[in-house]
């Protein structure tokens, strides 16, 4: 199915502490900053190469980089800038508004400045996504491969077990660093808050991060509610997220739910009411996938020496 091109925002905030690890001896160096301008792979920032990559499937456009313009104005070119400097849920709201400003509430895309994604696996996972469309979201979950020595330097990150389809066994996965979703069909306002938390937890162990999660996040629907109620208007937020959120807990606790019931919950979270209402045939998907580059983000000093090492090699002169 052909598409039009989709806008696309490469988050290019900083780390403002150093990436936190789970607690292991394993001399892994935690990276902090700017990592898209100040990691340098070969002779050219990260982010020069970042957007090779997807500028090359020629599924995105325009693209743009949200992050803070005096660091990348000089670095990338002719890049569409989109100047912020906030927390993971701030800068993706600055992004989407320039989006919304320039494209309209359209179907866009977001991915983070720290993942280099090999381009035949990032051609297979776009065609999943062409398949299935027209969709309310699209986040592909990374099937871990069976041979451990491919995840190299990122075998520390904390998995996630999930069913590909209803009646299969669960298998390890890691979170794909790609949302691709239509704008006018989400609450914005809790995907922001949501995200937020997931970039700060993220390399936590997936029962803290869970804990946190849903702590922060109940609390800020609750007061959201409470907003609500003092406007005379009737709340509803808490109860869905209570509901749904809490299914999702606890089938992700088990480590049984599969990918058509986790994009279930996840589309009754985050997709307004109105919209799933006018497009009852509209569905999230949230597949598993083979394509591990888009799973490896960069968040140790050995992840940067495993990346620079393989575009060293694949640029190298074949004999």
């Amino acid at each position: 199915m052909d598409l039009p091109p989709i806008p696309l925002i490469i988050l290019g905030g900083r780390d403002r502490r150093r990436s936190q690890l789970p607690d292991q001896d394993d001399g892994q160096q935690p990276l902090k900053g700017y990592k898209a301008v100040e990691l340098r792979i070969g002779d050219r920032p990260l982010i020069c190469h970042v957007l090779d990559r997807w500028r090359a499937t020629g599924a995105f456009d325009p693209i743009f980089v949200a992050g803070p313009a005096q660091r990348y104005r000089d670095v990338c070119p002719g890049v569409e800038l989109v100047d912020t400097d906030g927390d993971f849920g701030q800068n993706i709201r600055t992004g989407l508004e320039a989006v919304i400003a320039r494209c309209g509430r359209c179907t866009t895309a977001v991915t983070t400045c720290d993942v280099l994604p090999v381009e035949s696996e990032l051609a297979v996972l776009l065609e999943d996504f062409r398949q299935r469309s027209p969709l309310d979201f699209w986040m592909p979950q990374i099937r871990v491969p069976t041979d451990p020595h491919r995840l190299g330097a990122s075998e520390w990150k904390p998995r996630y077990r999930i069913a590909p389809r209803r009646g299969e066994e669960p298998e390890e996965t890691l979170p794909g660093h790609l949302v691709i979703a239509d704008v006018a069909a989400v609450r914005l306002d809790l995907m922001y808050r949501m995200f937020e938390l997931a970039y700060r937890t993220r390399n936590h162990p997936v029962a803290y991060r869970k804990r946190v999660i849903a702590r922060t996040l109940l609390f800020w629907l609750v007061s959201r509610d409470l907003r609500s109620i003092l406007r005379l208007q009737l709340p509803t937020l808490t109860f869905q997220a209570v509901r749904y959120g809490t299914a999702l807990a606890r089938d992700l606790a088990g480590g049984t739910i599969d990918a058509d019931r986790l994009a279930q919950l996840v589309h009754k979270l985050y997709i307004r009411r109105p919209h799933r209402r006018n497009y009852p045939q509209r569905r999230g998907f949230m597949p598993v996938l083979d394509g591990l580059s888009l799973a490896k983000d960069i968040d140790t000093e050995g992840e940067a020496r495993e990346i620079a090492e393989q575009v060293a090699q694949a640029a190298a002169p074949r004999p």
